[in-house]
């Protein structure tokens, strides 16, 4: 009972996580961030959006732990959390592929 109980939590959290994911510009992001960190602007330019536009992505990206960020000065560079957020673009990568 505690194991299914469990696994609908799981399941639930992963339903956010693709939620997230379901967002073009948010998938896009992440994608370009998969190349190495950028900053806020870069970002912005490659994306041809603004940069409140693209902050608030980034935030909700945050919030979910796909990306890590570090200040320099008053520019914000961003990158992936960890090595799982690449694994899930490589393995959509693939499946798209197929």
């Amino acid at each position: 009972q505690k194991d299914l109980q469990r696994m609908i939590l799981e399941a639930s959290g992963l339903s956010e996580l693709f939620k997230a994911l379901a967002d073009e510009t948010r998938t896009r992001i992440l994608f370009l961030l998969s190349a190495g960190e950028l900053c806020v602007c870069d970002l912005a330019e490659l994306l041809e959006m603004s940069l409140p536009a693209v902050s608030h992505h980034l935030r909700f990206l945050r919030l979910m732990h796909l990306v890590g960020h570090h200040k320099e000065g008053k520019q914000v560079f961003y990158r992936l959390a960890d090595d799982h957020v690449l694994q899930l673009i490589r393995v959509a990568q693939e499946h798209f592929a197929e």
